[in-house]
């Protein structure tokens, strides 16, 4: 059986890849480029099939990863053309993905290019430092925007650490027109999450982040480090990034310090799995939620990254509350207990039972289980795989990353990045 192509997923190594720098707007060329066009395009040298099995050859390294989606083009014969899940990396310069049945020639002909597809989002508003972003599946009941400002605000030192504000809008009709319901939203405080206040360290910028750089210190301490706050000067330096998603959510993983040993923080969007057949709102966002000033202790942070733990309550935002009343909602996540991901082995360890155990990732609010974050898995063993390692688990292909927890907790979770 032919892999599927659904989920896709993409990696700050892979040809043409937009970087996360130390400067504000990278951001916006990462979603730009994962979201909504694709990007790497690169020409095939050959292209030959075995039977089913296909060998894409490059006149140069093709920085793809196994297990991504490439999508093929130029090929006469058509049954080359189209998505394709990567099962082998030969080499530097050779893939292998597979056909659903053997083609018509065995040597593609043709101007024949691969390129990493993107994942089939609309931007309907954009301008300098800004983005709107919603899913391009029509079959779903609502698609509200993913808001994103990216750029220096004017209460803010252009040397502090750099994030994106995001939110929830359920209706726009320009970059800076929102209507009905945002999440996060405090109606006493219309933009709490969007214009920051006050100057220099005690300024107030923001309500909901998605971090792309902080200072990063020798020893490799950025996020929990409490020196290392908001206020002190983000390391120039190319941050380690993923995406991971489909048509309707996406994951995004970015390693904020420049070390080995830094962790992950992991983000979120779009569309969570609702347990409540009326529940057509289910839209969340995952980011670092905390309206705090640029000098607040760096060694608490963590604690505010919402899909890393469920130590703080309501760090997840909703959409609407469950009955659907025109009012954002907020959650926070569990698993039977379970109160950080990956830092202890609250079962077995892997190697004591030769088993990974790890479980979806559930939402709480309103006093009940609300669903299903897409793609996360919670690891109930102490970091069992070495970072961004990759494995397979009954079809199902995963990516461990380590990621920081609480205060100085490091932990680990597991993205599920495809399936064969």
């Amino acid at each position: 059986m032919v892999a599927s192509t659904d989920i896709k997923f993409y990696v700050h190594s892979n040809s043409s890849a937009p970087q996360l720098t130390n400067n504000y707007g990278c951001m916006i060329d990462v979603l730009d480029a994962c979201l909504v066009n694709g990007f790497g395009s690169q020409a095939v040298s050959t292209l030959t099939a075995s039977g089913t099995t296909v060998t894409a050859t490059f006149g140069s390294a093709h920085n793809f990863m196994q297990y991504q989606v490439i999508k093929i083009t130029g090929a006469t014969q058509t049954e080359y053309n189209g998505e394709h899940r990567i099962l082998t990396v030969l080499n530097a310069n050779s893939i292998t993905f597979q056909l659903a049945a053997a083609p018509s020639v065995s040597t593609a002909t043709g101007t024949i290019n691969v390129s990493l597809p993107s994942l089939s989002w609309l931007k309907p508003f954009g301008s300098t430092g800004k983005a709107a972003y919603k899913s391009g599946n029509e079959n779903l009941i609502n698609r509200p925007f993913l808001r994103l400002v990216d750029q220096l605000d004017p209460a803010y030192n252009i040397n502090f650490a750099k994030y994106a504000k995001v939110g929830i809008v359920e209706q726009m009709s320009d970059i800076d027109t929102l209507q009905n319901v945002q999440s996060p939203y405090d109606p006493s405080s219309p933009n709490k999450n969007w214009v920051g206040t006050g100057s220099g360290v005690t300024a107030i910028n923001g309500w909901a982040k998605w971090y792309y750089t902080y200072s990063s210190n020798s020893d490799g301490t950025a996020i929990s480090d409490p020196n290392a706050t908001d206020a002190n000067s983000a390391t120039n330096g190319v941050r380690d990034w993923y995406i991971i998603g489909n048509q309707d959510a996406f994951i995004l993983a970015i390693k904020l310090g420049l070390t080995s040993n830094h962790a992950f923080s992991i983000y979120g969007f779009g569309k969570y799995q609702s347990f409540f057949d009326g529940d057509v709102f289910n839209d969340f966002l995952a980011s670092h939620f905390f309206y705090r000033a640029a000098n607040w202790g760096a060694n608490n942070r963590a604690s505010y990254a919402g899909l890393s733990n469920n130590r703080i309550a309501d760090t997840i935002c909703l959409s609407r509350r469950l009955n659907n009343s025109a009012e954002n909602s907020y959650g926070g996540l569990t698993v039977n207990g379970l109160s950080v991901s990956g830092q202890n082995n609250v079962t077995k360890s892997a190697s004591e039972i030769g088993q990974l155990i790890f479980s979806p990732v559930q939402i709480w609010s309103e006093s009940v289980f609300r669903g299903v974050i897409p793609f996360l898995r919670w690891s109930y063993q102490g970091k069992p795989v070495g970072n961004k390692g990759i494995f397979i688990e009954a079809g199902e292909i995963y990516l461990a990353l380590s990621t920081e927890l609480g205060s100085r907790e490091s932990g680990q979770v597991f993205i599920k990045i495809g399936d064969l």
